[in-house]
């Protein structure tokens, strides 16, 4: 254990960090040190604090006890996604789940896909071939709905772990934030600079070759000055044949604070990621009915080359700065963000089945992709009384989008068969292509924006919410084998999405709440097709509870849902089709919390009855590709934190995820099943000196389920991983 007492007044830049007036004393300070980080405030400070500083009474602290993983780093409830009003989620009109960094070490998750599975009616979904983000939140697929510190991010790559400081999944549309799909986003909170310091060294291993390390270094510079460093390198292999993941990471961040509490912090990402573009399995039809099954074949069987490959690397800057304003109510803030992405890949499809059972397949990739995104926003918020308490955030966010890229296709190679696919047969015929264009896309939107929470009554409080957006697109696709190039844009559209909701505290830690809000989405142009598609609108009402249960140990969020979406585009292999629009109603049920000290707990349930509604006959009513009607989870951990215990840092973990049935395509043909994954772990903290190492062990998918995570099409089944033993080391000091 560590040990700090004492007492001291801090300069006056220190209490404007803390956002006090009249100063805090340091003692304090460390106090909030102990309560988020891995510290220990012992000894008997009452018997050595008569004396007096600067004329100003000495505060005292009583002795405080903290060992292993301090609880702090489990209690995650706050949201301020897009920038704007920061709540506690319990205070927010609408369904609202975060997960801390702490939980994602103690599930030892290697990737973002294997957090989505713990969150009612969120499901994963194909991912590009498992090389990008994907998942589905209450029956609709995310476009380009991933955010980073509440900007809208679309990205060719993986976000590495290592950034993540929290994980909040908003579901429904957020109208003040714009465009989204109806059914919720992902914001992704990354690791800022502390005062308080912290240095973390991690290595990770598991039974398939994962081989990653990092590590993350925080504290102060200066009293106005603090720094946070992040970095990891990978390279792994995976259960898949010919499959290595190598990655590197690095992020700096600096932030300034400055006497009368404004603030800069300047980050700054770097990530290389390399990995193969993997389409999984394929199916192959059953008799002449048009149904189709899932290739029954060993979970390492590959049916691409062993030269598909996938190399990103991108560069992201990132600004915000903070002035306070006359009154100490209101702030002024900035924000600049920049990301520069470059992509190259090579992989193959399979096409067809002969009839004799040879597979048609063909190499495909892309060249020189280059992806940039350009983001701002000035925006001031603050609190006011106009007859009635107001808290307020408006401003004016500007967007753009550019990304250029050479697509080819090579001739058709027959060979292999489903149960014995010889991909190691297959050449790189790129060189000769048989098809090969230059595509540019390019997207802009920009806007002002308000959200208002109103206190119409000590335990009524309403939420308002409206952007009014600009929207403009351009695609250009130009033949570099022959002659012809199609052009397609969408002048500038206008839309005007709004929210309300309203909370109201029934009862001592019980409200209720209820919401409407609308989004829309315009067309793009990522398919290759330039044809223009009328944008995609969609609404949400929804109501529900939330209870703080055992003196806030405990919190419970219920929910029901009634969502629709018009004009939705689906893309089926590669091929955009106007299916009509989407409904989807359900309800979900979570539970957070730590009932005992040492104890935490989250348990989720979700039901979702979505389906299409289509002109065509072959899918209308059916349920959309790659969504289950249910799905639940149970994660729950016990850290032995009693000193006197024999046990004393010894930590256990199980999970429970079950994903039901669904379907792999929209009309039906194939099924992809349903599954129930277990995963286990513990944990050991070893103080030593004024250190502390931690040693992980543990099992994921202990009873080696064979199930499949997602379908992109009929050639395109992602398969889940089998029974993985983990192992890892981290240091604190």
């Amino acid at each position: 254990m560590w040990g700090v007492k004492g007492r001291e007044r801090p300069p006056e830049s220190c209490s404007a960090w803390v956002g006090l007036k009249n100063g805090v004393s340091h003692a304090v300070l460390l106090w909030a040190m102990a309560v988020t980080g891995p510290v220990v405030l012992a000894g008997e400070a009452a018997a050595q604090t008569s004396a007096q500083t600067d004329g100003a009474a000495p505060v005292v602290l009583d002795t405080l006890m903290v060992g292993g993983t301090p609880q702090a780093r489990y209690d995650s409830r706050k949201t301020d996604v897009g920038g704007r009003l920061s709540n506690d989620i319990t205070e927010i009109p609408r369904t609202i789940d975060v997960v801390p960094e702490q939980l994602l070490q103690d599930q030892h998750a290697r990737e973002m896909e294997e957090v989505y599975r713990y969150f009612p009616n969120v499901v994963n979904n194909d991912g590009y071939g498992g090389t990008r983000e994907d998942y589905i939140i209450r029956g609709f697929r995310r476009r380009d709905d991933v955010y980073r510190n509440g900007v809208r991010l679309k990205s060719n790559s993986r976000i590495d772990p290592s950034t993540i400081e929290s994980i909040q999944i908003i579901k429904g549309p957020v109208s003040d934030i714009g465009q989204m799909t109806p059914g919720g986003l992902v914001n992704i909170t990354t690791k800022k600079p502390s005062w308080t310091p912290r240095n973390h060294l991690e290595v990770n291993v598991d039974s398939h070759g994962e081989r990653q390390t990092m590590f993350d270094s925080t504290g102060a510079l200066s009293e106005n000055f603090a720094y946070r460093v992040v970095g990891s390198a990978e390279s792994s292999n995976s259960f898949r044949d010919e499959t290595l993941v190598q990655r590197q990471f690095f992020a700096p961040t600096l932030s300034w604070v400055g006497a009368s509490g404004a603030s800069v912090t300047v980050g700054y990402e770097f990530s290389k990621d390399k990995r193969p573009l993997d389409r999984g399995f394929i199916t192959y039809p059953v008799g002449s009915s048009g149904l189709r099954s899932v290739a029954d074949v060993s979970r390492s069987t590959r049916y691409d080359a062993n030269f598909s490959k996938r190399d990103s690397i991108y560069h992201q800057g990132e600004v915000d700065v903070a002035i306070p304003l006359h009154s100490d109510k209101w702030t002024l803030e900035g924000k600049l963000f920049y990301n520069n992405e470059r992509t190259d890949e090579i992989h193959t499809e399979v096409r067809s089945i002969q009839s004799n059972g040879l597979l048609v397949r063909r190499v495909e990739g892309n060249d020189d992709r280059n992806l940039s995104t350009a983001f701002g926003r000035l925006q001031t918020k603050g609190e006011f009384e106009a007859l009635l308490p107001v808290k307020l955030a408006t401003g004016i966010e500007y967007r753009t989008q550019k990304e250029s890229w050479i697509n080819y296709t090579g001739a058709d190679q027959v060979g292999g068969t489903v149960s014995n696919p010889l991909s190691w047969r297959l050449t790189d015929n790129s060189a000769r292509p048989t098809a090969r264009t230059a595509r540019r896309v390019e997207q802009t939107d920009f806007g002002p924006f308000i959200q208002a929470d109103i206190s119409l009554l000590p335990t009524v409080t309403l939420t308002l919410g409206a952007r009014y957006e600009f929207s403009k697109g351009s695609a250009r696709v130009e033949n570099l084998l022959g002659r012809g190039t199609t052009v397609g844009s969408y002048p500038v559209d206008r839309h005007l999405t709004k929210t309300a909701g309203v909370m109201w505290k029934a009862f001592e830690g019980v409200s209720f709440f209820a919401n409407y809000a609308d989004t829309f989405q315009p067309h793009n142009f990522y398919n290759g097709d330039t044809q223009v598609f009328p944008a995609e609108k969609g609404r949400q009402y929804e109501v529900g509870s939330k209870v703080n249960l055992m003196g806030e140990r405990l919190f419970m969020t219920a929910s029901l849902f009634d969502i629709k979406q018009s004009n939705v585009v689906e893309s089926v292999n590669g091929v955009p089709v106007l299916t009509g629009g989407q409904k989807s109603r359900g309800a979900e049920l979570s539970v957070v919390g730590n009932p005992t000290e040492g104890w935490n707990i989250r348990a989720a349930v979700g039901y979702v009855d979505a389906e299409l509604e289509s002109a065509d006959r072959s899918i209308d009513g059916n349920r959309p590709t790659n969504v289950p009607t249910h799905n639940a989870s149970l994660w729950s951990s016990y850290e032995f934190k009693d000193p006197a215990s024999p046990l004393v840092g010894l930590g256990l973990g199980a999970g429970v995820t079950l994903v039901g049935n669904r379907y792999g395509d929209a009309q039906h043909s194939f099924e992809l099943g349903s599954y129930t994954l277990v995963d286990v772990g513990a944990w050991y903290y070893i103080p030593v000196g004024e250190k502390k190492i931690r040693l992980d062990l543990g099992v994921k998918n202990v009873t080696d389920k064979s199930y499949l995570t997602a379908s992109g099409g009929t050639y395109r089944v992602s398969v889940g991983a089998p029974r993985t033993v983990y192992g890892g080391i981290s240091l604190d000091f």
